[in-house]
């Protein structure tokens, strides 16, 4: 091979590898367990439209927020953060939030009661209904509230960034949702009239993993699902099928396990149906639209979008999860690829000397 071939075939290397690297990027993962969703009771990428429940936790919405009378958040949080974080509009009627809002777009808050600071990137108006807001307030665009009782604007008003980047935690998630997808399970799946019976095989397992079907968790219904592992232990609960539910089931953790070590990923539902039930851990549906209709979760939610009335308990999750493999930058690739051709020249120029 001449130079001037090693040249080119070293330089094609190089392109290639980084313009491979550059596809997949966006799955390069610098999160650790469920990264900045792992601070909230809801974590919901797209939309939620809730009413007549509560999150005891947090909650962070990607898109747009409709939270009908009778929905309080972050009952269980402070009043000095941003317990409600919306990145695009706000609806909400007589609803009660400890702690901050944020929202990137409007808002639109008949009666509030807000324990904490406000801060909108849109406008912003809270009617003459009545209501407190018990922090500062920010409104880039227009102030509408009462005569009385509301903080006036800041001035100037500020543009407030987001405390992190929505699109960024969904890749990690979906990434982290199919890693935890192709884990080779250690623990064994029994089905008994129905029942779904899950068990640890190793009382030292620090990563306990169970296949479950679609089919077999929506057939538990009125049956019940048990699961048995080591106290200390992560459990992954990974559940396939497109249209999943959870409904009429008692859950069992027995053998040490608790629920804030619980993962449920429901890793290719784009619907799922949560109904008439105590959910024991968290859920990860990052492709679903969940239908939390009635019952509760002692966890955080993560799904793209939810709807319904599910209340949600915080108990945040505290297992381990196997951290995702970084995809190298572009850059680095580009690097290791002139590395190479630097290899290649010093190699010619020892050959050519000899």
């Amino acid at each position: 091979m001449t130079i001037a071939n090693l040249f080119r075939a070293c330089a094609a290397l190089t392109l290639g590898l980084a313009v491979a690297a550059s596809a997949v990027a966006p799955a390069q993962a610098s999160f650790v367990n469920l990264g900045p969703a792992g601070d909230f009771n809801d974590f919901v990428y797209q939309d939620n439209t809730q009413f007549n429940t509560d999150a005891e936790g947090r909650v962070a919405v990607g898109g747009n927020a409709n939270f009908l009378p009778g929905y309080s958040i972050a009952s269980k949080m402070g009043n000095n953060t941003d317990n409600l974080i919306v990145r695009g509009n706000l609806t909400n009627q007589w609803n009660s939030v400890h702690g901050g809002v944020l929202v990137g777009g409007d808002l639109n808050w008949q009666g509030p009661t807000i324990f904490g600071r406000v801060n909108v990137n849109g406008n912003a108006n809270f009617g003459n209904s009545g209501g407190s807001i018990g922090g500062t307030v920010n409104v880039v665009g227009l102030y509408t509230r009462p005569a009385f009782g509301f903080p006036t604007n800041a001035v100037p008003p500020t543009v407030t960034a987001m405390p992190f980047d929505f699109d960024a935690v969904q890749n990690y998630l979906l990434s982290m949702s199919s890693a935890l997808s192709a884990i080779t399970p250690n623990g064994t799946t029994t089905i008994s009239f129905n029942q779904v019976h899950l068990q640890a095989t190793n009382p030292l397992s620090t990563l306990v993993v169970f296949n479950v079907t679609g089919a077999q968790m929506a057939n538990a219904a009125g049956a019940g699902l048990f699961i048995d592992a080591p106290a200390g232990a992560t459990v992954v609960v990974n559940v396939s099928g497109a249209t999943d539910s959870m409904t009429s089931m008692g859950i069992s953790l027995t053998g040490g396990v608790d629920k804030q070590h619980v993962l449920y990923n429901f890793y290719q539902a784009s619907s799922l149906t949560i109904n008439s039930i105590g959910v024991l851990g968290t859920i990860l549906a990052p492709n679903a639209n969940v239908n939390f209709a009635g019952g509760n979760i002692d966890g955080t939610m993560i799904a793209k979008n939810l709807s319904g009335q599910g209340e949600s308990h915080w108990y945040p999750f505290q297992g381990s999860l196997p951290p995702l493999t970084p995809i190298p930058e572009p850059s680095t690739i580009a690097l290791a690829g002139l590395g190479t051709l630097g290899l290649a020249w010093a190699g010619w120029r020892k050959r050519r000397a000899s």
